[in-house]
């Protein structure tokens, strides 16, 4: 790690000045904490030298997690399906959640409201039957319509007293005035009319009023004993806000006090005697105002249904009357209306409100979001089940790329192809397999070809290594093999004084089962001269009968392989002291005989030599004049075929070898494989093609 950090500082001249930078900024903060203070400029130049560094290094750390954190595609896979398939997932459930914080929020003030707005219903639906009453009524007397009034409105809610806790009730007959409670309780004080009411025969709604937040209605109409006003007024208590909010969670209003006690006292009273009052008594509370504030009583927040059954708040606008100067909302007016709930119990609220269809919907919707969510998580499944396929497919070829790569051939991934990922896995196994079969063979044919030079060498060795010297005759042989080692044999042996013996072979059969023959043959006609055998002629005698010398390499061949070879053998020796050429032909082609303008054919002998234990050879003797030129050839210098199928045959050879008579033999024979190679068309050779020259 200390060597990273200091070849880091070594090669990077912004190294070298970010810790420079951070030195600084290390000493400003010394200093700040021991002197108590530095200078804005000084921080300031730390900051400005300090941003563009950090912006280096934090491109660097993204380079390097680019590079590797994320190189394994397992890491990137999961990195992309976390974009793509989680992020948006848990962003669209936030989106949910927020959304249902927001809806079912504004459906718990919603609900709460509507009930404050049907309770302003039912008090102005009581408020004109009051009146309806009282102008129907026979009192003689306004305290009589009065009393009877007091008296219809207990009546009309005597089974519900307990629902109206907090109902006041101002009637007035002209100037006299009645105000009472349900629940006995003595009023404050009567309802004052404001002014803007005196000509209006009904309203109903919500009111700011001595500080105070209440639902009120008024109803007004004439009697034969005077102006009637009915007032319904509910202020908010907590009771009330108990019951408006029953079922749903806790209800919370606040409200600014208008002015002072003393000024606004003194407003009312002149209001109520029907003199002008300045709407600046009443105006929008100010910043700084005092808030007013009404809590339910008992309700709690409704327990959590589960994890999901999240808290809802929502605040809104009661935008109730100025009782005092507007006849109309005003936006500027604050009156807060603060619910607390639960989106389960907000939710029961509505369906039971609605029926037993919406119940069941309801019920359909949450089936229908289990269903979804199941296919959701099979979905996950099959996702992170088809990622572990590919990313564990793709790890195990780096890993088995990387023992490759080590010449480890013999790994395998062992990876059953259910796909085409695994089955590519399953074809770098067939082809690890391959290429290490192939590498042995190859080693195998390495260590055969070095067996096979070594074979070629020891069988170089077998051929002459020059031809002898004899009087009267120049001697002259070339084997070229078809592959490394060859079958055909030929040889000049020493077989007494000033005689020669020349031996062509051609071995059935090609390569190694060839060439070993070839040694066989090699060694046995070479101790038929040189080991002790009996029948060997001493170098200073006469040499063997040739008919003798093949009879014998018959039975030794014959012996010593298999029965389906044998050997086609020209076995000829020269006696340079009168000239004679005595030779046995055992089935090999004919070596020719070119004597002016005669061709002649050395033909004498017998069948092929190894095939039949107790074959007949037969020896002839021919003459060599001076001029004479003796070729003898294997079936590879007559059978090779051209792009056409045709063979170059013994009589191409023939001509051949005229043109060239008077040329030595080294140019004759150098000829002669030319015109054949030219024949062919191709370098390589279909047989080992064998040429011996004797030229008197």
């Amino acid at each position: 790690m200390f060597e990273s950090l200091l070849r880091e500082y070594r090669q990077h001249r912004i190294a070298r000045f970010g810790v420079w930078v951070l030195a600084y900024g290390i000493t400003l903060w010394i200093v700040n904490r021991v002197s108590g203070g530095v200078s804005g400029f000084l921080w300031f130049i730390f900051w400005i030298s300090f941003i563009p560094v950090a912006g280096y290094y934090l491109l660097r750390l993204l380079g390097f997690v680019r590079r590797h954190l994320l190189w394994h595609l397992r890491r990137r896979l999961i990195l992309t399906y976390f974009f793509v398939g989680v992020v948006p997932i848990g962003l669209l459930l936030l989106l949910i959640l927020i959304a249902a914080f927001v809806l079912n929020g504004q459906l718990a003030s919603f609900l709460v409201v509507t009930r404050l707005q049907n309770r302003v219903g039912e008090l102005s639906q009581l408020g004109l039957l009051t009146s309806q009453h009282a102008q129907h009524s026979r009192s003689v007397s306004r305290q009589a319509a009065l009393d009877d009034i007091q008296n219809f409105v207990a009546s009309e809610l005597e089974d519900r007293s307990t629902a109206y806790p907090a109902l006041q009730v101002t009637v007035r007959i002209g100037p006299d005035t009645r105000d009472f409670r349900l629940d006995g309780q003595p009023s404050a004080k009567p309802v004052a009319l404001p002014a803007w009411l005196k000509d209006k025969d009904h309203f109903a709604g919500i009111v700011l009023d001595d500080n105070q937040v209440a639902l009120r209605s008024v109803e007004q109409g004439s009697t034969s004993l005077g102006r009637l006003s009915v007032i319904f007024s509910e202020t908010f208590t907590p009771e009330l806000l108990d019951q408006v909010g029953e079922g749903i969670g806790p209800v919370e209003t606040l409200s600014p006090e208008e002015a002072g006690p003393a000024e606004a006292a003194s407003a009312r009273r002149k209001q109520a005697a029907g003199g002008e009052v300045p709407a600046s008594i009443f105006s929008a509370p100010k910043a700084n105002t005092r808030m007013q504030t009404v809590r339910s009583r008992s309700l709690q927040v409704p327990p959590a249904a589960g994890f999901f059954d999240l808290t809802v708040y929502h605040a809104d606008s009661l935008q109730p009357y100025n009782w005092n100067t507007a006849a109309e909302r005003r936006e500027s007016e604050l009156g807060v209306l603060y619910v607390t709930s639960r989106i389960v119990a907000l939710n029961r609220q509505v369906l039971s409100s609605l029926g037993i269809f919406s119940g069941l919907s309801w019920t359909a919707f949450e089936v229908i979001g289990v269903i979804f969510l199941v296919i959701e998580l099979v979905a996950l499944v099959i996702s992170w089940r088809l990622t572990r396929s590919i990313t564990t497919t793709v790890d195990k070829l780096n890993v088995a790329t990387e023992r490759v790569k080590t010449g480890d051939f013999s790994y395998r991934i062992n990876l059953p192809a259910r796909d085409q990922l695994t089955a590519l896995g399953e074809a770098f196994d067939g082809m690890t397999a391959s290429v290490e079969r192939l590498l042995k063979e190859s080693l195998e044919k390495t260590r055969m070809e070095g067996e096979l030079e070594i074979a070629r060498e020891v069988q170089n060795r077998l051929f002459p290594q020059s031809a002898p010297e004899v009087a009267g005759l120049s001697l002259h042989g070339l084997c070229k093999p078809a592959r490394t080692v060859s079958g055909d044999y030929y040889d000049f042996l020493r077989v007494g004084d000033g005689n020669v013996a020349l031996v062509v072979g051609d071995i059935s059969g090609k390569g190694i089962s060839a060439a070993l023959l070839m040694a066989t043959l090699q060694s046995a006609l070479h101790a038929q001269f040189y080991d002790g055998h009996p029948g060997s002629e001493a170098p200073g005698g006469s040499p063997a009968r040739t008919a003798d010398v093949v009879t014998r390499l018959n039975r030794q061949i014959y012996a010593s392989t298999p029965r389906e070879k044998y050997v086609t053998l020209f076995y000829g020796v020269y006696d340079s002291a009168n000239r004679t050429l005595t030779y046995t032909n055992a089935g090999h082609l004919p070596p020719v005989l070119f004597r002016r303008n005669r061709i002649l054919r050395l033909e004498g002998g017998g069948t092929v030599v190894g095939l039949f234990p107790s074959a007949l050879y037969e020896q002839a003797e021919v003459q060599i004049e001076p001029g004479d030129l003796l070729l003898a050839f294997t079936d590879g210098m007559t059978e090779p075929e051209n792009n056409y199928g045709e063979e170059f045959g013994e009589g191409r050879l023939l001509e051949v070898a005229r043109r060239a008579l008077g040329a030595p033999p080294e140019v004759l024979m150098d000829e002669i494989y030319r015109s054949v190679s030219d024949w062919t068309g191709s370098p390589e050779l279909q047989d080992d093609m064998t040429l011996v020259v004797a030229q008197a």
